[in-house]
This record gives C-alpha cells, structure tokens and sequence, in this order.
C-alpha cells in the first residue's frame, strides 16, 4: 500500500511539475493541426515569440514582489516611463542611445526602491501604494510627452536593438531568455534566492533567524522596476515609438503569467521557468483563437478568466504543499517517538 501511495504522489507530482508544458504542447499542436496553413509556420511561431517577450519580462518584474509576499502593480507604469524615456531622451534630447537605455534603467530601478520604501517604511499596504504609484507614472508619461505619441526622431541605433536577430530568434527573445536563466540561477543557487522565499513564506520567522526581511523587500521592488524598465526598452526599441497610456494592456497578463507559473516546475511557489511557460501558454491559447475567428473580446474575457483561474491554482499548489511539509515533519516527529519508546534489545551471544 504505501509503494502504490508513494508511486501515486510521484505521478501526481510529475502532472503537477509539468502539466503546464504538456498543455503548451497540446495547444501549439492542435492549433496546428486545424490552422496548418497559418499557424503551423516558422513566421507565425516566431511572432508569437517576440511578441510575448515583454510580457513575459513584465511578469518576471511582477514575480519578484510575489515572492516576498508583497503586489506590484506599478510595474506598467514603470514600462511606460522606461519606454517614453528611452524614445524621448534620443529623439527629443538628442541623447544617444546606450545612455538612454541605461538612464531609463536606472529610472526603473529607482521608482522601485521609491515603491519598496514607500511599502517598508511608511507601512502601507503594497496594493494601495503601487496602485497610486502607477496612476502618477502615467500622468508622468503624459506630462514628458505632451499627451502625443513619440515617433519622429528615433535613430536607427536604438531601433536596432531590437529588430535584429540570432540564429533565426527574435534580440527580444534572446533578451527575455537571457534574463529568465539569470533570475533562475538567482533564485535556485543563491542564498539570496532562498532568503527571498523565506520572507515570503513567513517574513517573522525569517527576521527571527536573522534574515533582514525589509531589505529584502525593498531589493524585490528595485529588481521588478528593473525588469520592467527593461521591457519598456525594449518594447520602445522595437517600436520606435511611445504611445502614452499604451502600457495599460501588459499588466493583467504579465499578473496572469506570474501566478499561472506558480502552479508549475515548482508548484506552490513563484519561479521564472514556469512564468516563461505560462506566459506563452496564453501568447498560443490568445494566437490560436485569433487565427479561429474569435472576436476582439474574447482576449480580454480570457486573460481575465485566465488570472481568476491561476490565483486559485497558485493558492491551492500552496496549500498542498505546506499540508505535505507538515505530514512529512508529523511523520519524522512519529518515527523519533516510535524509536525513543522501542525497547533497546540485548545483543544475543551464540
């Protein structure tokens, strides 16, 4: 009985661990089967992909303060800015394009530290904070560029960095795969990737074992204002544009990629592997419906249905885990009681 229990949880924990991937994979073939003709094309997978490579970079922004516990729904606004910014200081200032990126970066980086102090300091609440927060960066937006697009002036060096490719992949692609490894490595080798899941998982007990937890916070809003930073650079290079009030439409479905991870690779907890692959899970799902004729409403209803649906799964991989950490320690605490009350047996002499 407990072989086939033990063999019953490892099943359960595989579906659970890569159920999403196999989706993913159902999805791009079924949607290739009955639209071979244009989805089932290198064109169309490779749209698909640059396409969704901010989103997938706002979700990693969005996932740093998730792990620690704390909402950061500021992080569209710090795409608009970083994105308004790096068009606007080349073509309206005239600054070259490496000191625009690294400006709008840096503006990235310091409207989260603003957020994580904001939240740490002055005790507010992460939601209400970041919800305001985002509301001032797009009248900021509005305010540097005059309520008008920005599209004259851009130079081709900044678009470059975008439009271009390696190996037949999308920069942006490349970009987005760059920073997911380093933010898994970050997360799964690093002692400060562990102190970040401790203060998530109990921020008391962790200052109580000496893990400065406010620190931590703050350093998951700066590292989310620099990943979206970054995907404002790069939606803004490969644009060649900025539309005031555009970065609206990335939130819920950077939110919805984030907590649909959570149900995957590491079930029960935030990780980037498996906020990649839910964000091209929906990328495929929207793409794919699109192709079948749904209406312009339809995205909206399904991101929406999507995010619903993932924070209940996100909720319930987590309550399964702790239930499982806690039989596992019940059951070590039972085999030291077992042992501490078994009689000690004399050795037998022959």
């Amino acid at each position: 009985m407990a072989l086939d229990l033990s063999r019953r949880d490892r099943g359960t924990s595989w579906i659970a661990r890569y159920g999403l991937a196999l989706i993913l994979v159902v999805l791009v073939a079924g949607f290739s089967l009955v639209k071979p003709s244009s989805f089932a094309t290198w064109d169309n997978y490779r749209s698909i992909l640059n396409n969704q490579a901010v989103v997938v970079l706002l979700a990693l922004g969005a996932m740093l303060p998730l792990i620690v516990g704390e909402f950061d729904l500021s992080v569209s606004g710090i795409l608009g800015v970083a994105q308004a910014l790096v068009t606007g200081l080349c073509a309206l200032q005239g600054l070259p394009p490496g000191l625009a990126v690294v400006l709008a970066v840096l503006a990235g980086a310091l409207l989260g530290l603003v957020n994580g102090l904001v939240i740490v300091k002055l005790q507010i609440n992460a939601f209400v904070a970041t919800l305001a927060s985002g509301t001032i960066m797009g009248g900021l937006v509005i305010w540097y560029t005059g309520g008008s697009p920005i599209y004259q002036g851009v130079p081709h060096s900044l678009t470059s960095l975008a439009r271009g490719s390696v190996l037949g992949l999308p920069l942006p692609v490349i970009y987005m795969a760059l920073v997911a490894a380093t933010l898994w490595f970050g997360l799964a080798r690093l002692p400060l990737g562990r102190r970040l899941y401790a203060v998530g998982g109990n921020r008391r007990a962790a200052q109580l074992s000496g893990i400065r937890a406010d620190r931590l916070v703050i350093a998951a809003f700066v590292g989310s204002g620099v990943l979206a930073a970054l995907g404002g650079v790069v939606l803004g290079s490969e644009l060649g544009s900025t539309v005031p009030g555009g970065e609206g439409t990335y939130l819920l479905p950077a939110f919805a990629g984030a907590f649909l991870g959570a149900t995957a690779i590491e079930p029960g907890r935030f990780n980037p592997i498996g906020t990649v692959l839910a964000a091209y899970a929906l990328s495929v799902a929207v793409s794919g419906l699109q192709q079948l004729g749904a209406a312009a409403w339809v995205q909206p209803v399904f991101n929406g249905t999507v995010l619903v649906v993932a924070v209940g799964l996100s909720g319930y991989a987590t309550r399964v885990k702790a239930a499982r950490a806690r039989e596992r320690q019940l059951a070590r605490i039972g085999e030291g009681a077992h042992a501490a009350t078994e009689p000690v047996r004399e050795p037998v002499m022959p």
